[in-house]
């Protein structure tokens, strides 16, 4: 393997996590497996170079910040550190911080956009007397909310249905409209109503989220945390069902 990515270092260390961890010849690391590896504290050992014989690998080692006790902060990009929060950076997870444009930052105020999306659009539901589509947009906030809490605290997206769909059968749905709310595909125009268009908007902003997670989440030809990008994916068929509900009249 030439280049070892962030995925494949927390395949590796699932069990256990080295004190060291080889680098052979040819191999690099990306920029998120350098820091994954500086975040647990492995050495790296490039060629042949060998642990250090003066010191035990079984012995922990400070880490910079810890030689320092006033620094509070690391920067993800250089190591740099820091007593306070510099104004134009933010934390990327833990005590790690990076500018306010990085590509992760950037996805995640996306995310935060299009939870306030979701919110004005169920207060219109609400006002409707739509209690059905008010109840599956509670279910798409807090599929964001699990999204962008598995991505600051780095852990899995949960797995688990939604609109009470799995996915084989949340893309029957999507794709089988005519059999499973007695409708064609949906091609949206300005008459639909504020609700659909409202819907359609959201599913907008969820397929553009995929491609800013892509962006963000990408090393070389892998893709970190792909489960964040399969959510999203879930995300808009279920939009896109929530129209046709609305347009088959079950929400009614």
């Amino acid at each position: 393997m030439k280049v070892i990515s962030e995925s494949y270092l927390r395949e590796l260390f699932r069990k256990a996590i080295p004190e060291t961890f080889k680098l052979e010849e040819g191999q690099i690391l990306t920029p998120s497996a350098s820091q994954l590896l500086g975040e647990k504290g492995v050495k790296v050992l490039r060629g042949g170079e060998e642990p250090s014989a003066s010191q035990p690998e079984t012995a922990p080692k400070k880490t910079e910040a810890e030689g320092k006790p006033d620094m509070k902060y690391v920067s993800a990009i250089d190591g740099g550190l820091f007593e306070t929060k510099p104004e134009h950076m933010t934390q990327l997870t833990g005590m790690q911080l990076v500018p306010k444009d990085h590509p992760r930052i950037v996805f995640r105020g996306r995310l935060d956009t299009c939870q306030g999306e979701l919110l004005l659009l169920q207060a219109k539901a609400h006002d409707a007397g739509k209690k059905g589509m008010v109840s599956d947009l509670s279910e798409i906030l807090e599929w964001t909310r699990d999204i962008m809490r598995c991505d600051v605290l780095d852990t899995p997206v949960p797995e688990k249905p939604i609109l009470g769909l799995t996915d084989a059968e949340l893309r029957a749905h999507s794709h089988n409209p005519k059999k499973h709310f007695g409708i064609g595909h949906l091609l949206p125009t300005y008459d639909m109503g504020e609700l659909i268009l409202g819907l359609n908007r959201l599913r907008a902003m969820v397929r553009e989220l995929e491609v800013a997670a892509v962006s963000a989440l990408k090393e070389a030809f892998q893709l970190e945390k792909p489960d964040i990008v399969q959510a999203l994916n879930r995300m808009s068929s279920a939009l896109y069902i929530m129209m046709l509900k609305e347009k088959g009249g079950i929400y009614k």
